[in-house]
């Protein structure tokens, strides 16, 4: 690996957080904290990320209460303990399929975008009812497919289009679980009772296309498959992301559709 290929694999988190955090992720974590029901005391966040939800939970639920905010990943948590100031949330490295909690320990469990990267799905959604106290409320969200996030799928397509061979299999993680259908039986398995699954619309803005282009690109892994060839490819690959966002879908501000599904059960 380059110096070059190793500065760009350092910058992915800040990259994904600082490009598609705002556009893509925000609308949800306002949508979902929304939904939090009464005024749970415990609250687990699974696969927490940079924090995008975890800002807004921890003002939602307010300072008597605690958060315990869990990623796999020590990269994303350190940048996620750089966003939010909070004196109620606590941060642990932890994998969502065997969480480090007793049996019954929160009020309410919240998974937003991270059910997809788990080898073994099932195991995170048993751990969710698992963790849950008896009446505890679980919320969930995943993309809908890539065809119905149009800026993602022009970024994937134009990605697609310019490399040798077949992308990584988890270059099309992110948009796996998209199936309601099976989200439900996933909920139901786990021992939930009547799970509502509903898809979700709503709007995301960026400043610019290339603001769109980078996240979608510089903060993925592809970002390396690409700079296997060139950095030029890398360079033509956002231009036409770029041109291609800015006739298909809006001129600067990009505003876009944004789908998902989102899921609410109770123990």
């Amino acid at each position: 690996m380059t110096e070059i290929d190793i500065e760009y694999k350092k910058a992915i988190p800040s990259k994904y957080e600082n490009y598609l955090g705002p556009y893509l992720y925000e609308p949800y974590a306002i949508y979902t904290t929304a939904r939090i029901k009464g005024a749970p005391e415990n609250v687990l966040e699974m696969a927490a990320g940079t924090g995008r939800v975890t800002k807004h939970i921890a003002e939602k639920i307010g300072s008597d209460a605690k958060l315990i905010a869990t990623d796999i990943n020590p990269n994303m948590l350190a940048i996620a303990k750089e966003q939010v100031n909070a004196s109620n949330v606590e941060f642990l490295v932890a994998d969502s399929q065997e969480l480090p909690f007793e049996d019954d320990s929160f009020d309410c469990v919240i998974c937003q975008f991270g059910f997809m990267f788990l080898p073994d799905k099932q195991k995170g959604f048993n751990e969710a009812w698992r963790v849950l106290k008896p009446g505890g409320q679980f919320l969930f969200v995943t993309w809908d497919k890539a065809e119905n996030n149009i800026t993602l799928n022009i970024s994937q397509q134009t990605v697609i289009h310019h490399l040798k061979d077949a992308p990584p299999p988890y270059y099309a993680r992110p948009y796996s679980m998209h199936d309601p259908v099976e989200l439900r039986n996933y909920v139901t398995v786990a021992g939930f009772l009547n799970p509502s699954i509903e898809r979700v619309t709503l709007y995301g803005e960026c400043p610019t296309a290339l603001h769109a282009a980078t996240g979608f690109v510089e903060g993925n892994s592809i970002v390396l498959e690409l700079l296997k060839e060139s950095i030029d490819l890398l360079h033509t690959v956002k231009t036409q992301i770029v041109e291609k966002i800015n006739s298909q879908v809006s001129i600067d501000p990009v505003t876009s559709e944004l789908n998902a599904w989102w899921g609410e059960a109770f123990k």
